[in-house]
């Protein structure tokens, strides 16, 4: 009776124990991780760019993204939205990593694709990447001025062995976008002035642009 008394405890406690470790090993490999909470210690080179106070105020809404996008509430846009906020934090590759985040989420939108395209050239420095990336947006949207000016001024200081693609891509614009056509001529009017060392084309598109917009006058060459 003793011995069987004896093996009932070892097995109580081997179950306990299995038990135990069971419960261990659930909660550090299968529970969810709790959610990452951002301080100021993240983002290192934010104070060289913003005060204190508008530091906080970013954190908090950092974070409130965070915790929208783990309730899978509006999620494309909570990426988008985590990605503008990390570039005000002067954190680039983090801005990056949310923003292709957002297109692994969907692709079909445009609007991150926009965003990386403008991050690689203005922020990040990476031409090849730029240019990839406004090439796609315009596949997706061929409304927006921005896009055009960003890939113009892309092939105008940077990638200068593409600037003869700059007139046909700014009258691309402008056909698609008969409503503000005076922005892409007044473009290339300033161009044909300042770098095409083209005087007649400069004319020309200034002439363009006064037809359409008579009070653009002040901001086109003086010819």
């Amino acid at each position: 009776m003793k011995n069987k008394a004896r093996y009932f405890i070892i097995i109580l406690i081997v179950i306990f124990a299995s038990l135990a470790a069971y419960f261990y090993l659930s909660k550090f490999y299968f529970e969810e991780k709790e959610q990452k909470i951002y301080t100021a210690a993240d983002f290192p080179e934010a104070l060289k760019i913003m005060s204190e106070d508008i530091l906080e105020k970013s954190l908090k809404d950092l974070n409130l993204q965070y915790q929208k996008l783990k309730e899978n509430d509006h999620v494309y846009i909570r990426w988008i939205n985590i990605g503008i906020l990390k570039k005000r934090l002067n954190d680039f590759y983090g801005a990056e990593e949310a923003w292709q985040s957002a297109i692994k989420y969907n692709p079909d939108q445009a609007l991150a694709f926009g965003n990386l395209a403008e991050l690689y050239l203005f922020d990040l420095k990476e031409n090849q990447k730029a240019e990839e990336y406004y090439l796609k947006v315009l596949e997706m949207r061929e409304n927006n001025y921005n896009d055009y000016f960003g890939l113009a001024a892309l092939y105008r200081y940077n990638l200068t062995e593409k600037a003869n693609l700059i007139e046909g891509l700014m009258l691309k614009g402008a056909e698609k976008n008969p409503a503000e056509a005076e922005n892409y001529y007044m473009y290339l009017a300033d161009y044909f002035y300042q770098e095409g060392d083209n005087i007649e084309k400069s004319k020309d598109y200034s002439q363009k642009t006064l037809e359409l917009n008579p009070n653009l006058k002040d901001q086109l060459p003086n010819l």
